[in-house]
């Protein structure tokens, strides 16, 4: 009987007041008072291990749950650890401005491109294109520490790394009945280099270009890339009914007053 209150008392001690220390040296297990938890270690430093997920899409999502605000998980997909707003998963690369970049490449587009045209009766769900880019003159550069080159309108990376790759461009509606007009940041890695998928996307709908809005995308993604991968960037255009006249979008005209079309690369060092 003697026992069972002691363990009952132990149970209702650790429930009223608990502060756990975790370490490998017995003598130094007491945690710090200002902690509910202190893990400590000796050198070598061991980790802590972080819950991981393939990518960040198969972490629990709630939404509007402020009790679940700071939550913490890495995505393996690409290297970061997200963390929890309330209502949506958050890379924290995405607060980290003062890491200090290494400005590696800068890609750009001066004159005009258009999409393939939209001239069906059912519209165009997606006609897409990918944006040729190029590298010459004395705001288009390839510096020292790049590790990466250009060829066939995508950009191969040789090194290893964290990257913050930013993407711009500015686009115009034309034709009859262009409803959105997309621009995608795509990666293909190295054992298939054939194979795109989006990283990024950034879009603009003719609601906005009916206010009078500027066509303007202006995309930055923080993410780990492998020497071989290979990145582009993608238009795409999404019309409804364009006949008999078509649906038409355009990166970039022939006067330059929409801007330029770029693709910046920078590595982060931490």
């Amino acid at each position: 009987m003697k026992k069972l209150y002691n363990v009952l008392l132990c149970i209702t001690g650790i429930g009223i007041y608990a502060q756990i220390g975790i370490s490998r040296d017995p003598s130094n297990h007491q945690p710090h008072p200002d902690a509910i938890l202190d893990v400590k270690s000796t050198v070598p430093a061991s980790a802590v291990l972080l819950p991981r997920v393939p990518q960040i899409n198969s972490a629990t999502d709630p939404d509007n749950d402020e009790g679940f605000k700071g939550a913490i998980v890495y995505s393996r997909n690409n290297a970061s650890i997200y963390e929890h707003d309330g209502t949506n998963w958050q890379s924290v690369y995405d607060y980290v401005v003062e890491t200090k970049p290494q400005y590696l490449a800068h890609f750009s587009r001066t004159v005009s491109f258009a999409l393939p045209a939209c001239t069906s009766l059912l519209g165009c769900s997606d006609n897409r294109a990918v944006i040729p880019l190029i590298s010459n003159g004395t705001s288009d550069f390839t510096g020292s520490l790049m590790n990466l080159s250009l060829a066939s309108n995508v950009v191969t990376v040789n090194a290893v790394g964290l990257y913050r790759i930013t993407y711009r461009s500015n686009a115009a509606f034309g034709g009859f009945n262009t409803q959105v007009i997309r621009l995608r940041l795509q990666k293909a890695s190295a054992a298939t280099p054939t194979t795109f998928t989006t990283l990024d996307e950034q879009s603009f709908t003719n609601d906005n270009d009916n206010l009078g809005y500027t066509t303007v995308f202006n995309g930055s993604i923080v993410t780990q890339l492998n020497a071989g991968d290979k990145i582009r960037l993608e238009g795409s255009m999404q019309a409804g009914v364009s006949f008999p006249v078509s649906s038409t979008a355009t990166f970039q005209n022939s006067s330059g007053s929409n801007g330029i079309t770029e693709l910046i690369f920078e590595k982060i060092v931490l």
